[in-house]
């Protein structure tokens, strides 16, 4: 049967056996780890940086969405001005064309001349020269409407033409907004995805943070645990050696005590191993 100090001496052993191996378990754990952590740190440098540039192309396109909102905005401003215009010369021309022959400028210029000519050429009496005379200012003053109601119509189409080329504008800034759209709401999903999968990065960091610092916890338990054990190994291995060392003095003193009593002659080493005796 083993004796009691070398059968912990073995327990000791086998726990210092098991305690390396887990060790080293655990140290190759750490190093998977590690390097797992190092691989999820780049990907969330990638990930971040493709974030910034989503970011970017969003502020972009809003801020190309809110330059449209703007120019829409002020061409509707442009618009109700000129519209305002137009009332007031819908309602100045309605007036005047009113008050306008139906006859062309043409014909009216014609008739002006023949009775213009007619009182440098032809002898009148003065009441005769008198109605030609009024007459003249009469088709003066309807020319002179008929002028200015033509000025009003080219006023009035200029107008309604910037209307419709403003009102072409806005169609295009609409056309603009509709293509863009599509395009922010594609890049806000990739950024809700890229955003997630930032999150997930981070989240497996931080548990992994966790797992190495139980493991490094654990291995610091070890290292404690294994440096007792080696210490109380050397303690039951210095027992054990003293007590064999012990035991084969004993058996080498019977041995020569035994050489002794026979009379025999004894070696300076069978001497001192009496001597050894003799001073305890």
């Amino acid at each position: 049967m083993m004796p009691e100090d070398e059968q912990n001496l073995d327990e000791i052993e086998q726990r210092i056996s098991s305690l390396i191996k887990y060790r080293s378990s655990l140290v190759g754990e750490l190093k998977r780890l590690a390097q797992r952590r190092r691989e999820l740190r780049k990907e969330t440098r990638e990930t971040k940086d493709k974030e910034n540039e989503e970011r970017r192309t969003l502020s972009e396109r809003y801020k190309l969405i809110r330059q449209l909102r703007d120019a829409r905005k002020e061409i509707l401003s442009k618009i109700n001005e000129i519209k305002g215009k137009v009332g007031e010369v819908d309602k100045a021309l309605r007036g005047f064309e009113k008050r306008v022959s139906h006859k062309s400028e043409k014909i009216l210029m014609e008739k002006l001349e023949k009775i213009e000519w007619k009182l440098q050429t032809e002898r009148l009496t003065r009441d005769e020269e008198k109605q030609l005379v009024e007459y003249i200012k009469k088709l003066e003053f309807e020319l002179y409407l008929w002028k200015k109601a033509y000025v009003m119509r080219q006023e009035m189409n200029e107008l309604l033409s910037e209307v419709g080329s403003l009102k072409s504008k806005l169609d295009e800034l609409d056309e603009t907004k509709t293509s863009i759209l599509p395009e922010l709401k594609n890049h806000k999903g990739i950024l809700r995805k890229i955003v997630m999968t930032k999150q997930q990065l981070l989240q497996e960091d931080k548990e992994i943070e966790q797992d190495i610092s139980e493991l490094k916890e654990n291995l610091d338990h070890i290292d404690a645990e294994l440096s007792e054990l080696k210490e109380r190994k050397r303690l039951r291995e210095s027992i054990i050696m003293k007590r064999k060392e012990q035991f084969l003095l004993e058996e080498a003193r019977s041995k020569v005590k035994d050489k002794l009593a026979k009379g025999k002659s004894l070696s300076w080493d069978e001497l001192k191993i009496l001597f050894e005796e003799d001073k305890k």
